[in-house]
């Protein structure tokens, strides 16, 4: 039997999509094939995060069920959000009609923590690693704990070996991802006598041979204390780059959102970040059109995105969720309005990445090569500051041979819109 993974969504599904297949091609001694007319079995990991995710999930559910009906795939098994959505809400059953198994993820994942073996994606050198699940925030607009359920660690000696087995697979730069990943640890009883036990984990994961690069992403902003950016000033591993969702700076907002953050907490954590690490990078995410949001608060926002000229930046249109709590407040914010909110912000961020490209014009930096982009006949590679998949790309010109995975140092040259044109040092 030949079988096909689809994995949809974040870094976070695949992570657990790569766990899963090898757990099934194990089980029932499965053949790997990549196209879907030469499978028998399909393997979907669903998203339902946002509408767009949804939509995307739905629309791939739909085409291997096509599939099925003509006789060319024997199976369907679909997991994670969308199923668990679903069995909180029954909107989609006449989605699955055609599925012959939908499991939840959390039916499993205490699973996942205790497998260390996962089916390597091709760019192996650079790899998730998820520490946590769940969470406990319940920030109003989000449906994550309805579908993963409350925060949840791994246990440190599993992550430990299971970055071994990276490594031993030619891993080098491990991205930390989880749905709140600087509370890892808080909930086990093990941890309970250490005061950040993400500290003593990211130590361990850094002695490891063969990690060269260690990134964090999903932060949130009051999670950041004095012992996190030690670690991250003095980890010589961690690289100085912080992916830290703000999603609004409005208090107003901010308490609708149930965020556990206020504007001035922000405005002094970032100051103090950027005084402890010079050439620290930030990345945030912003949602625009959430419910009573009005012109003073979007241009509250807007003002402050001027102001603190972020170096990566993500806008989101609110989307409306029927498990959120949000989802039955006052004063929706029509769509229009929304997009509109989001291109006058995305063309203000442009800007600003503009001004900071030109600063980062002769500057010399150790780049990861990613691999090589045939069509322009050039290597793409990865300094500290652009991450793997959601970041701009640096190009680079060269007749030397290069090898995925290795590193190199650059020269920035010339930018072009968000990327940059570098050359070999």
């Amino acid at each position: 039997m030949k079988a096909i993974f689809v994995s949809l969504g974040c870094d976070k599904n695949t992570v657990d999509s790569e766990k899963i297949f090898i757990r099934y091609v194990k089980k029932y001694n499965l053949d790997i094939c990549v196209k879907p007319e030469d499978a028998d079995i399909v393997i979907i990991n669903t998203c339902s995060f946002i509408h767009d995710a949804k939509k995307e999930s739905i629309e791939t559910i739909l085409y291997f069920a096509k599939l099925k009906k003509q006789g060319i795939i024997k199976k369907i098994l679909v997991l994670g959000c969308l199923v668990a959505e679903n069995k909180r809400t029954h909107e989609f059953d006449n989605i699955f009609a055609n599925v012959d198994v939908a499991v939840s993820i959390d039916e499993y994942i205490n699973d996942l923590y205790d497998m260390n073996d996962r089916a390597m994606d091709v760019l192996s050198f650079s790899s998730s690693l998820k520490i946590c699940d769940g969470c406990d925030k319940y920030c109003s607009y989000c449906i994550i704990p309805y579908l993963r359920g409350h925060f949840k660690s791994a246990l440190k000696d599993s992550i430990v070996k299971e970055v071994k087995l990276l490594a031993k697979n030619g891993t080098r730069e491990v991205s930390i991802v989880g749905q709140d990943i600087l509370r890892y640890g808080k909930d086990i009883e093990l941890y309970k006598d250490e005061e950040r036990p993400i500290v003593s984990l990211i130590d361990a994961i850094s002695k490891v041979d063969g990690i060269k690069w260690i990134r964090l992403l999903y932060c949130y902003p009051e999670e950041i204390d004095d012992n996190i950016i030690q670690m991250i000033k003095t980890n010589k591993k961690v690289l100085h780059y912080i992916d830290m969702p703000i999603q609004h700076i409005s208090n107003k907002i901010l308490k609708a959102m149930n965020r556990k953050t206020t504007k001035e907490n922000i405005v002094r954590l970032i100051t103090k970040l950027r005084k402890e690490i010079e050439d620290i990078c930030i990345r945030t995410t912003l949602i625009v059109g959430f419910p009573g949001e009005d012109k003073n608060d979007f241009d509250e926002l807007l003002d402050f995105v001027k102001e603190i000229q972020f170096d990566k930046l993500g806008v989101f249109t609110y989307s409306r969720e029927k498990l959120s709590k949000s989802y039955n407040l006052p004063n929706q914010v029509p769509d229009e309005v929304k997009k509109e909110r989001q291109k006058i912000m995305l063309n203000t961020q442009k800007d600003i990445v503009n001004l900071k490209n030109e600063k980062r014009c002769g500057k010399i930096y150790e780049a990861i090569v990613e691999g090589k982009d045939t069509k322009n006949s050039c290597y793409i590679v990865r300094p500290y500051f652009n991450a793997r998949d959601i970041d701009d790309k640096v190009y680079l010109r060269t007749d030397k041979q290069l090898i995925s995975g290795d590193f190199v140092k650059i020269q920035i040259k010339s930018s072009n819109g968000y990327d940059l044109i570098g050359e070999l040092v």
